[in-house]
């Protein structure tokens, strides 16, 4: 366990490196905004491009570890849904308690892939963002436009911007290198190198600078519920999913490493622009990506067996 702790650690020190650099030195949000954008369309499609392309996928029965990922997802959805038919809480409430309990924060999933597994994890883990932005997505914006306050999504506009989503065309991309027996070399390969490289410290620094460590009393329950949701309740499914099928290596680590990082910062985007309530949609991504620390590491330590 101790290897895994030391592992994550470099992880959720760039976190509280962008926290304090956030509070402390560079408190223009103009340059976070901006930074984010080189991570999103640039530095993880250029991650994920490389390492995909490289990967050696004859060896990684993904489908299995994948499928798990998804009935984990989906009976985490579920078992909100059926709750807020026996404890009703408010409406925009609730859609932040979803969004909690079922997104994934993909920078610090790619960041951890990579330094629990390498390369090889990099590339596993970009087939599960195609896989997973989908499903998250669509399963979110269906439950903004019916609880949500604000404005409403079209379902073909959300499946049009998905196809248009950087990390998927990324992964993509380099999935179809890959079956082509194409590799990518020379010059390309050192310039998408360097470009990757800058990924996973900004990304994760990125992060760290959206923390926000106020919380009113009246978000606490609601943040616990989801806190547990998705950092405790989701690997559980998962795991259990994972046994049942049998699935083992590389592949069924990065599914429950999956399932295990913490929510993702863009669904306080979602929950500002579709009426939730987007003070406890920060609230509950601030305290999962601090809390996974602790919970990742017990987990995938205590997992060896699979």
């Amino acid at each position: 366990m101790l290897n895994i702790f030391l592992s994550v650690l470099p992880i959720f020190l760039l976190i509280t490196a962008g926290y304090v650099a956030k509070n402390r030195f560079v408190r223009d949000d103009g340059f976070w905004k901006a930074a984010d954008k080189l991570v999103y369309y640039v530095f993880f499609p250029s991650l994920l491009l490389l390492d995909v392309s490289d990967a050696n996928f004859a060896s990684a029965d993904t489908s299995s570890s994948i499928l798990a990922t998804v009935g984990g997802t989906v009976l985490v959805a579920i078992f909100i849904l059926v709750a807020q038919r026996v404890v009703t809480v408010r409406n925009d409430l609730f859609t932040s308690i979803f969004q909690g309990g079922v997104r994934y924060n993909s920078y610090v999933f790619v960041a951890l892939a990579q330094s629990l597994a390498g390369a090889e994890g990099v590339a596993i883990s970009g087939v599960f963002v195609a896989y997973m932005i989908v499903l998250t997505n669509v399963m979110s914006v269906l439950v903004m436009n019916h609880y949500g306050t604000g404005g409403k999504k079209s379902f073909k506009g959300t499946l049009a911007a998905m196809v248009q989503n950087p990390l998927i065309i990324g992964a993509m991309l380099g999935l179809a290198l890959n079956v082509a027996d194409l590799h990518i070399a020379g010059a390309a390969r050192q310039f998408l190198t360097y470009l990757g490289n800058a990924a996973t410290p900004l990304s994760l620094m990125s992060v760290g600078a959206g923390l926000m460590l106020v919380m009113q009393a009246r978000q606490a329950i609601a943040t616990g519920y989801a806190v547990g949701l998705k950092l405790l309740f989701m690997p559980l499914c998962t795991l259990t999913l994972l046994k049942i099928q049998g699935a083992s290596g590389t592949p069924a680590h990065i599914a429950l490493l999956y399932s295990s990082v913490p929510c993702a910062g863009n669904a306080y985007i979602m929950a500002r622009q579709m009426g939730g309530d987007s003070e406890t949609m920060a609230s509950i991504i601030t305290w999962t990506t601090l809390l996974s620390a602790v919970t990742i590491t017990v987990i995938i330590g205590t997992i060896t067996q699979l």
